[in-house]
């Protein structure tokens, strides 16, 4: 069995499970380029799967990562399908689009995200990271459910981030942020994050039987155009905000910065390690499954079914999983 860790690449892992790429299909969602589903993407192809779907709002941002794969591995279909991750709309035309292809789906790489952009609201009327980060997914995920294969080795997979996803978090009862008094970028970052690992561990209790297995991921420091808007001076005042009201410092460990390649590894091996099968819901931190004791279940249930029933709410569609 291969040793993986901080230092490993997501070629790396591809290559070692090749039966579990060749010949499958997988779904990436933010497949721009210099980005992790890029990476991700990327990586996958040269496993050789045979068809890769990805799913991102600009065709444009996705073709130089299209054209890479088809360089690197011409056998390989790569679809696009357009997506506004910002519009509940959007995601249901893509989801129906992808339906309509009557393919099965191997695996799922739930990437696309924004962080720390500044107060903003939807055209579906809800704070930004909330529904690009997690609702957008939440509904594109479900939607696409009876397209995932009930085998073992299906898998979904959440990329979360560094955010330490046990530490408090504001109640999901303030989405809005009162609608934007009491917004901070990276509280509402946190938060979308902190519902990612939520949704995911939702799912692997959901679907445990029926053979579909689901992780929650943190890629670790990688420098992508997600980081746009952060800066020293927006990390330090999130961090003085919550040293006032006396809550953990909301970080994972800090860690050296990571390239994409090995950033892209975690959500790599979550999606393909068959050694990881008994361990659905579990949360990756630099290829490793990480206890979480304050939301594993069932300490994390009660918070995980409000966050499933909002999720509904928002999306207007009830999802009935078991």
């Amino acid at each position: 069995m291969a040793q993986f860790g901080f230092d490993t690449k997501g070629t790396e892992v591809v290559a070692a499970f090749p039966d579990k790429v060749k010949n499958r299909i997988f779904l990436i969602t933010g497949p721009s380029k210099g980005g992790l589903g890029a990476a991700t993407a990327v990586s996958l192809a040269e496993g050789h799967p045979k068809a890769l779907i990805l799913v991102g709002r600009s065709r444009a941002n996705a073709q130089p990562v299209i054209e890479e794969i088809n360089q690197k591995a011409p056998n390989v279909k790569t679809l696009f399908i357009e997506a506004e991750f910002g519009n509940l709309a959007s995601v249901r035309k893509a989801a129906e689009e992808i339906c309509r292809l009557d393919v099965p789906i191997d695996g799922i790489v739930a990437n696309a995200a924004v962080m720390a952009v500044p107060w903003e609201k939807t055209v579906d009327g809800i704070e930004c990271h909330f529904q690009t980060n997690h609702l957008s997914h939440f509904l594109l995920v479900n939607l696409l459910l009876e397209r995932v294969p009930r085998q073992q080795g299906s898998r979904i997979v959440v990329v979360s981030s560094s955010v330490r996803p046990d530490a408090p978090v504001p109640k999901f009862d303030d989405w809005n942020f009162s609608d934007g008094k009491t917004y901070h970028p990276l509280e509402a970052y946190s938060q979308s994050k902190f519902a990612n690992v939520l949704f995911s561990k939702s799912l692997a209790k959901a679907l445990s039987d029926k053979h579909i297995t689901s992780f929650s991921v943190n890629p670790g420091n990688i420098t992508t155009n997600l980081q746009t808007y952060l800066s020293p001076e927006l990390i330090s005042s999130w961090l003085q905000r919550k040293k006032d009201a006396g809550e953990d410092l909301p970080l994972l460990a800090q860690q050296k910065p990571k390239s994409l390649l090995q950033g892209c590894s975690t959500a790599l091996r979550a999606l393909l390690d068959p050694s990881l099968e008994e361990k659905s819901g579990a949360f990756l931190d630099n290829c490793q499954v990480l206890s979480l004791p304050n939301i594993d279940f069932p300490a994390g249930e009660p918070g995980a079914k409000q966050l499933w029933e909002l999720s509904e709410r928002l999306v207007g569609q009830e999802f009935k999983l078991s």
